[in-house]
């Protein structure tokens, strides 16, 4: 029998004003850093609906020498920015690009991070820099059930705060792509 099984991505978006001092905190706390990179991430919209009305996203993200292909469906909840999410590593940008233009997706926009990872008590923090927009931290975990998905979510409040961060308060559940159309459109 095949078992598919769902990937649900917790996250919590928070704004960030000074990155320097979070890593002092996150080090102080034994987060341990596992990722300096630079990421594109080209998003793309389908042809027959619209994926900012759907509240999908479908992206291709060059991340250093690694190339994923992603698709993102809608929010779960109306705290976090929590939604299924399916990767697939692909070989080549410029390949899959032409393939999803031969189907009819156009490309919307492309959002460029300076991006440094931590690890810290099962959960990813992300310390992004983000081209046009400024500082944020992205706190997540991957879980395979929605079953489990608040008391993950609360957990990365926790997080949050333990480490000096206000989630209630600054916490922001549009994506980068959403933050950069709506900046675009002022």
């Amino acid at each position: 029998m095949l078992v598919i099984r769902m990937t649900v991505e917790v996250e919590v978006k928070i704004k960030a004003y000074n990155l320097e001092i979070l890593e002092e905190v996150l080090i102080d706390k034994g987060a341990i850093i596992i990722d300096i990179t630079v990421q594109r991430d080209h998003y793309f919209n389908h042809p027959s609906k619209d994926f900012q009305e759907t509240d999908e996203a479908l992206r291709i993200r060059e991340d250093g020498e690694l190339v994923y292909l992603t698709y993102k469906g809608p929010k779960l909840d109306k705290k976090s920015k929590s939604r299924i999410e399916e990767n697939v590593e692909v070989k080549n940008y410029d390949v899959v690009k032409k393939i999803l233009t031969h189907l009819g997706f156009k490309k919307v926009l492309t959002v460029t991070k300076d991006r440094r990872t931590y690890q810290m008590r099962g959960f990813t923090i992300c310390l992004d820099t983000v081209e046009s927009l400024g500082t944020f931290v992205e706190i997540e975990k991957e879980i395979d059930n929605i079953e489990d998905m608040v008391k993950t979510r609360d957990e990365i409040f926790e997080l949050a705060t333990d480490i000096l961060l206000n989630p209630h308060k600054n916490g922001i559940r549009k994506s980068y792509l959403e933050l950069l159309l709506e900046k675009k459109s002022e």
